[in-house]
């Protein structure tokens, strides 16, 4: 059964983690109420002062055409700049927005210096009627980019302060007056409102260069409007709407001027550049035809194919040559064994062998060598005859292997003539495919060369006909706009953004919280993730002295006092024909509310005339004491347990009769071991012969276990959770003890709950006592 219980707790936890508990999330939300107002007012505050307090950013733009007539077109020709809508408005965009355009934008108009009035938060720029001029010429580049304050003392003098690094600069000087400071000279003259900012505060800056670009970038905008008709859009953000509206008025004329310019000297530049790659190409095709003839004069031909072809044959040929070379050697030499051994030599088949003197040596010495044999018959060896004719035949056998020497000598060195021409031959043989490829290649590149060179050609000459009839001309359909109407910031867009950030942010805010809460907040949360039976809740209570009380009998029409009375209707259902009924209250950890419960629930089982005891357990951290406003008493459990003290020396009344608790008495080093022995169970039975009702108010059985030692001793076990302080996850301990079975009765009651669903009480209702 335990495995199946423990599988119907998870599918249970997984299905309500799934499902959106409505009553916690409005729990969360009502207790986060304070950070959702303080989210939305921050966000609408920062609108309030992003609208308030942010520079009005004015817009200026123009709408231009461009208009392109072909002349050369009429001649039949196709034009080398004929590109797609799409291209021609890129290229034009993107000139504008080039820094080049940039610089020449920064040279027309004058951007330097800046006139500014100081403001108590926001500066004020003095674009077109500043109230006074300056002359400048700078002597450090630190100063650019810095604030030059210019502070009127009277009507001809003024006082000019300035700092560069560390070096602050102050001095008093008059107005047309030159001035000469480490750093700048300058001229200062009033204008023509000067004397409307005597009372201000003034500065002026003088862009650097890199400034005055980053400016222009930052707020220029081209988009193109229509790729049919090839208009595009110039706008440009400032502070200043005169300003903004200067700006692209210089930026329309500038355009227009620098495109005439640039037309036709764009085309110049590409003649130019195709004559340049014309006289290149030039070159390199004389040199490709300079290889040629030296090739073919170096190497005697232009088939190296075929020369390839004839190498291999003489090669073939030789190696057949050295081949046979090496046949005749072996034979002579074989000559020479036989000639050695006397042996007959048969001359017939091998003349093509050896030359004719030779032949005529073998075969004189074949005749000599029967000659000998035929005395050898008829003389004995050591006779004149036959020594002469022995002489005779080594003579002529020296004279043959002599001449067979001499022969074989020269076969080796026309062997030897062979293998060096094999080996020049071979050295020639693997240079020629390198040659073939160096050729091969130089002929396609003298190709290519050729088609670039005709293709160059043609292109100089159709750009020469664009010089000659294109012309551009550029249309400003609408010239630079002066608007007076800010467009931004705008206090819709900010309010609205607030609306929907505060809308985000507290979503996020309160799901994040609802998801990292982890207490139980509510009945309905606690009967979802629990099947064992809920007596009742009780609802939030504070107490003034911050420990239990006796709510009942101080506030007995109280919320809280009606809550308890409805448990203890609950109760009498559960055990209706018990006679002495025994209640252990407990919890998870400590300050859920069990002494709370333990206490006040004996005080209303006493008002209905029944006798009732209350027995504080917690033998470590004992509380019940306080809950009737007593002092810790030095006997009590701990002290009956180990028959120091009886139970009639330790009962203690309360203010409501009937009623009566025993203290824990005092802390002992072993409350486990007590609760364990007999004495313990002795105990009971007194207290059953003399009272009605028994109620323990156990240890936290999540910290110790001598609460489940004494629950299982109980007809009725109570498990108290408080709301918005329980952790879910002790819901676990409560369903291991259910899943057990050896908890009868065991119950559930949730303390500190916001409301009580039934009653219709609330946290204002006026029987409520906070």
């Amino acid at each position: 059964m335990e495995p199946i219980n423990k599988e119907l707790t998870t599918i249970r936890g997984d299905a309500n983690f799934q499902k959106i508990d409505r009553n916690k999330l409005a729990t969360v939300f009502n207790r986060n109420i304070v950070w959702v107002i303080l989210l939305v007012a921050i966000n609408f505050l920062a609108a309030f002062l992003y609208v308030r307090y942010t520079k009005p950013l004015f817009e200026s733009s123009s709408e231009i055409k461009l208009d392109r007539e072909e002349q050369a077109e009429i001649l039949g020709l196709n034009n080398p700049t004929n590109q797609n809508n799409f291209g021609i408005l890129s290229s034009e965009i993107e000139l504008i927005k080039s820094r080049l355009f940039f610089n020449k934008v920064i040279d027309a108009v004058g951007l330097n210096p800046q006139y500014f009035t100081d403001g108590n938060i926001l500066d004020d720029e003095k674009y077109r009627n500043p109230p006074f001029r300056v002359t400048y010429k700078l002597k450090d580049s630190k100063m650019y980019d810095k604030r030059i304050a210019v502070v009127f003392q009277d009507e001809s003098r003024y006082e000019l302060s300035y700092k560069v690094g560390s070096e602050t600069f102050e001095q008093v000087f008059r107005l047309n007056e030159e001035v000469s400071t480490p750093h700048i000279d300058l001229v200062i003259t009033p204008g023509d409102r000067w004397l409307e900012g005597m009372g201000e505060d003034h500065y002026f800056v003088i862009n650097s260069h890199e400034s005055l670009m980053n400016y222009i970038e930052s707020n220029l905008e081209v988009t193109p409007l229509n790729l049919e008709a090839n208009t595009f859009q110039i706008s440009f953000k400032d502070h200043n709407f005169y300003k903004a509206h200067d700006m692209v008025n210089a930026i329309d004329t500038l355009y227009y001027n620098y495109s005439l310019e640039e037309k036709n000297q764009a085309n110049n530049k590409k003649i130019e550049y195709l004559n340049d790659q014309l006289l290149e190409t030039e070159k390199k095709l004389e040199d490709l035809e300079t290889y040629f003839e030296d090739f073919t004069i170096e190497n005697r031909t232009v088939n190296l194919d075929e020369d390839v072809r004839k190498t291999l044959e003489v090669i073939n040929s030789l190696d057949s040559q050295r081949i046979n070379i090496n046949n005749k050697i072996d034979d002579l030499n074989r000559l020479k064994e036989e000639v050695a051994q006397e042996s007959i030599i048969n001359v017939a088949v091998d003349q093509r062998l050896y030359p004719p003197h030779l032949i005529n040596s073998i075969q004189e010495l074949n005749l000599l060598i029967n000659e000998k044999e035929k005395l050898g018959i008829s003389y004995r060896e050591n006779t004149y005859t036959f020594k002469a004719r022995q002489q005779e035949v080594e003579l002529l056998k020296a004279d043959v292997i002599v001449a067979a020497d001499e022969l074989i000598k020269n076969l080796i060195e026309k062997r030897s003539d062979l293998v060096v021409q094999k080996a020049r031959l071979t050295s020639q043989l693997t240079k020629l495919p390198s040659k073939s490829t160096e050729y091969n290649k130089a002929k396609r590149f003298y190709s290519l060369n050729e088609e670039i060179y005709l293709s160059l050609m043609q292109s100089k000459n159709e750009f020469e006909i664009a010089v000659a009839g294109s012309t551009t001309t550029i249309k400003i359909l609408s010239p630079a706009s002066l608007s007076f109407e800010q467009i931004s910031p705008n206090p819709t867009i900010a309010y609205g953004a607030a609306t929907a950030s505060s809308i985000l942010l507290v979503f996020i805010f309160v799901g994040l919280a609802y998801l990292n809460d982890n207490k139980i907040n509510s009945l309905k949360e606690l009967e979802s993730l629990t099947s064992v039976p809920i007596l009742g809740q009780i609802p939030l209570y504070k107490p003034a002295n911050g420990h239990a009380e006796l709510i009942v009998a101080e506030k007995p029409k109280s919320v809280v006092s009606e809550s308890l009375r409805s448990i203890r209707t609950n109760i009498e259902f559960i055990l209706p024909d018990i006679e002495s009924k025994i209640i252990s209250i407990t919890s998870t950890v400590s300050s859920e509310g069990k002494t709370f419960l333990s206490t006040n629930l004996g005080g209303l089982i006493a008002m209905t005339g029944k006798k009732c005891v209350v027995l504080d357990l917690d033998l470590r951290k004992p509380k019940v004491h306080l809950a009737f406003d007593h002092e810790l008493s030095d006997k009590g459990i701990s002290t009956i347990l180990i028959g120091k003290n009886s139970v009639s020396e330790c009962l203690t009344e309360t203010k409501i009769s009937g009623l009566e608790y025993i203290a824990a008495g005092p802390i002992p080093p072993n409350p486990s071991e007590l609760l364990l022995g007999e004495s313990f169970e002795k105990l009971i039975k007194e207290l059953k012969t003399t009272f009605d009702v028994i109620i323990f108010d156990t240890p936290p059985v999540g910290l110790v276990t001598d609460g489940l030692l004494v629950m299982k001793k109980a007809d009725l076990p109570i498990y108290v959770f408080k709301a918005n302080y329980s952790e879910r996850s002790y819901i676990d301990n409560l369903n291991r003890l259910a899943d057990s079975g050896q908890f009868k009765h065991l119950s559930v009651v949730l303390n500190a709950t916001n409301s009580i669903e039934g009653y219709g009480y609330g946290k204002k209702h006026s029987y409520y006592h906070s």
